[in-house]
């Protein structure tokens, strides 16, 4: 209209056509948005016109060619994630670990894959030359799997076990160029974090079906360069792979959905603007409720508790050890000295290293004394009940997962077990990967051999070592979510016995005070502490953890 007339347009059509504004794109004359806010139209659009997919779907039917018998929530995953793959959509699958993550992916891909193939009577024949025999002509899948390189032997173990005429290769290690231009002709690649963002320049020459990150809290940086390489990459469709509530950092959450659905939150300007700030700042319960609509579609949760009522039932106990005279001496002198050293410094970036420090030596000498310096004569009281504990286990032929976070702390119960001729197996950060299977088969098919020491940083995520019934927490971890992947090591599926999780905490120790932190921040993200960085809530209770 020309004539300067003015149109008040009501509150109720405001309320209904803002998040159109918000999120949409103006073209011509008419208003586009991301197929990933498609639940924006729900109130807007009639229900029998909201179509997400003009394709035939087919219902999905577990395929003889999986070698495994689907648990009905497994199943129900599958069909979740085969629905997005229909309607072209990304998704989260966020169970929760040990419900088998791996197996409902493997599942997907099988069923995509005989979706792919051509049927007998259609396929194709190719002749290279005159004199050669005729080659049949395949349709490769090419699913390029992503994960931490801890993850590669599990991943190719559970394909070759549920899926094997999948055709896979691993995409790793010095001798992986030669594999470029064949990477193509393999139905799962196979590869690492660190790879893919080195050889980014190869990689996104090629169009993948489909591109799936598993333990995805990897991309939570956008600045990274792993999310930047991530997301430079061609593919048709997207899973993430996550035992993280993923609910539980905003800026997580944006760099997950932008990689399965890219746009579909905004540049994170908007993001941060339209939601971050408000709900972290203000907890603004609109807000809260606009963003779970518009994630609720592509993230799918199960617990343990909601779908394994079957699994068998996890215990937890603490057991309070207390300092011998010389090494309480010692704690006590070193907390003193950390004291006068921290409660006066400013909380700059460089200061931060030397405070996760100080720390640290503190968790150490709660452990034992020798961690600190391996001279000292002195002995430590966790390292007597630890080892009594264990000495028990072992006569009554219980196999036990002991995890600590220091590795020489390990060194110390192995040494034990020797003098003991208590046999056991280790993994650390040290461990070759090409050593991995062999450790993880050895233990659980050995009845003989009774413990295995793990690092939780080497060994928290990708073992199935459903052989222990006992699990032992030598020291507490900042983040409780960390240790939780630890227990599901052995609380998982496939495991038959009741497990026992014990828990060493040194009495009037650093040790107690992060046991309250943990309790106290139980909404924690899934952070693994870097060396350059510890989360604030540790600063802000430094004078806590020195008392």
């Amino acid at each position: 209209m020309n004539d300067k007339s003015v149109f008040i347009i009501p509150l109720e059509w405001m309320n209904r056509y803002k998040k159109l504004a918000d999120f949409g794109k103006v073209k011509d004359d008419s208003i586009l948005i991301n197929k990933g806010n498609y639940t924006l139209l729900k109130d807007i659009v009639p229900p029998e016109e909201l179509v997400i997919s003009d394709k035939n779907n087919i219902t999905y039917q577990p395929s003889t060619k999986l070698k495994a018998t689907l648990r009905p929530y497994q199943e129900e995953g599958v069909k979740w994630l085969v629905k997005h793959n229909q309607n072209q959509l990304g998704a989260c699958l966020a169970d929760d670990m040990g419900l088998g993550k791996t197996l409902q992916t493997i599942a997907t891909l099988v069923f995509v894959k005989e979706q792919l193939t051509p049927v007998p009577e259609e396929t194709k024949t190719i002749r290279l030359d005159l004199f050669s025999d005729p080659l049949e002509f395949k349709t490769h899948l090419k699913a390029l799997i992503v994960m931490p390189s801890s993850l590669v032997f599990n991943w190719a173990q559970e394909i070759v076990k549920f899926a094997p005429h999948l055709t896979i290769t691993k995409y790793t290690g010095a001798d992986r160029k030669k594999l470029a231009p064949y990477l193509e002709t393999y139905d799962i690649i196979l590869t690492t974090y660190t790879t893919l963002s080195k050889d980014i320049a190869a990689l996104r020459k090629i169009t993948f079906t489909y591109l799936i990150t598993d333990e995805s809290q990897q991309i939570k940086n956008k600045e990274s360069k792993i999310f930047k390489a991530i997301n430079d990459i061609s593919a048709l469709h997207k899973i993430s792979l996550s035992g993280t509530p993923i609910e539980n950092s905003l800026s997580d959450l944006w760099s997950q959905m932008e990689f399965i659905n890219p746009g579909m939150l905004g540049s994170y300007p908007f993001f941060k603007e339209h939601f971050k700030n408000p709900i972290e700042k203000y907890q603004n319960e609109d807000r809260i409720k606009e963003l779970k609509e518009l994630i609720e579609p592509f993230i799918l949760r199960r617990t343990k508790e909601q779908v394994a009522k079957d699994l068998p039932e996890l215990s937890e106990q603490i057991i309070y050890t207390e300092m011998l005279s010389a090494q309480e001496t010692a704690y006590e002198s070193e907390k003193s000295a950390a004291r006068n050293s921290l409660l006066g410094i400013d909380a700059i970036s460089n200061n931060k290293i030397h405070i996760l420090n100080t720390l640290t030596k503190l968790r150490q000498l709660a452990n034992h004394p020798m961690l600190l310096d391996s001279n000292t004569e002195y002995s430590s009281g966790k390292f007597n009940d630890v080892s009594a504990y264990l000495e028990t286990l072992a006569k009554s032929d219980k196999k036990v997962l002991v995890f600590s976070s220091f590795v020489s702390h390990l060194k110390l119960y192995q040494e034990w077990c020797k003098s003991q001729d208590i046999s056991f197996v280790s993994l650390t950060g040290q461990t070759n990967r090409s050593d991995r299977e062999k450790i993880v088969n050895e233990f659980q098919q050995n009845d003989s051999i009774f413990i295995f020491f793990i690092s939780l940083k080497a060994g928290g995520v990708g073992l199935n070592l459903t052989k222990a019934s006992y699990v032992v927490l030598l020291d507490p971890w900042w983040n409780p979510f960390i240790e939780k992947q630890a227990i599901a090591r052995a609380h998982r599926i496939g495991q038959k016995n009741n497990v026992m999780v014990t828990r060493f905490i040194t009495k009037n120790t650093i040790e107690e005070k992060i046991l309250q932190l943990q309790n106290q921040k139980k909404h924690l993200s899934d952070e693994i502490i870097d060396i350059d960085k510890i989360p604030d809530y540790i600063e802000n209770d430094l004078v806590g953890l020195l008392k």
